[in-house]
């Protein structure tokens, strides 16, 4: 049936399917922009909470962060295209559907890059991660009797997190003949800590990482599925305004 042959009830039908998108795309919108407004404030909480960022800057570790900026970005972008895409779906302008269908494709892009590389550098079962922090964990130990910095901030970690050492524990202080300190000790039992540093902090990374990776999985999958609603809603318009 072409657009020009339309009957009036079929009309009537494509109207109360545009009422029926409308109402779709509204609300998936502001759902979506709550989110990534909530995902950009728990963003905005790890690059400023005051244990995590005193570590990251006296142990020299911004790789997490550096992750985390692209997964912000990406969820500022997500905020101002759902504003867009309500916008466009209350106003029903296909030009700005079609506008934020292609942002869309853009930013899907983006925030799965996001994912990966905050999976890669953020969760314990990452060899990238761990390596990375071993190197790091190893120059802190070989610098604990001549630098107070480094002693004090792995002293800091070691107790807050409960850990000892770097992947070698506490073999690591006595290869780099330094004696192994109390942090290395449980408070109450005194027995030495069994974990690693790299793989308890890649722990205490995790729920923040799976936070964050799984919403922005979550969107990618529901911008298909978005980019698909305003492509049949952008066919309904042009019907109405053919006919």
């Amino acid at each position: 049936m072409g657009y020009d042959s339309v009957r009036n009830d079929d009309i009537d039908t494509i109207y109360a399917r545009i009422q029926k998108l409308q109402y779709i795309l509204f609300v998936i919108n502001i759902g979506t922009l709550l989110i990534s407004l909530a995902n950009f404030s728990i963003c905005i909480w790890i690059r400023f909470d005051l244990d995590f960022w005193e570590w990251i800057e006296e142990i020299g570790w911004y790789t997490y962060w550096n992750c985390m900026y692209v997964v912000m970005i990406a969820m500022l972008f997500h905020a101002a295209n759902s504003l867009l895409s309500a916008f466009a779906t209350f106003t029903e302008s296909r030009a700005l559907l079609l506008t934020s269908m292609v942002l869309r494709v853009f930013i899907w892009i983006l925030t799965m890059v996001g994912a990966v590389v905050i999976c890669m550098y953020g969760v314990e079962e990452s060899n990238m991660l761990i390596n990375e922090l071993n190197d790091v964990f190893l120059a802190l130990i070989y610098k604990w009797d001549t630098d107070p910095r480094a002693s004090r901030v792995m002293t800091m970690i070691q107790e807050y997190v409960g850990c000892c050492g770097a992947t070698g524990n506490r073999y690591d202080y006595i290869n780099a003949k330094k004696s192994v300190p109390d942090s290395c000790r449980h408070p109450v039992t005194g027995n030495s800590y069994t974990a690693h540093c790299p793989q308890q902090l890649a722990w205490w990374l995790e729920p923040w990482t799976a936070t964050l990776a799984g919403s922005s999985v979550a969107f990618c999958a529901l911008d298909v599925a978005v980019i698909w609603i305003s492509a049949r809603m952008r066919s309904c318009i042009r019907i109405i305004k053919d006919n």
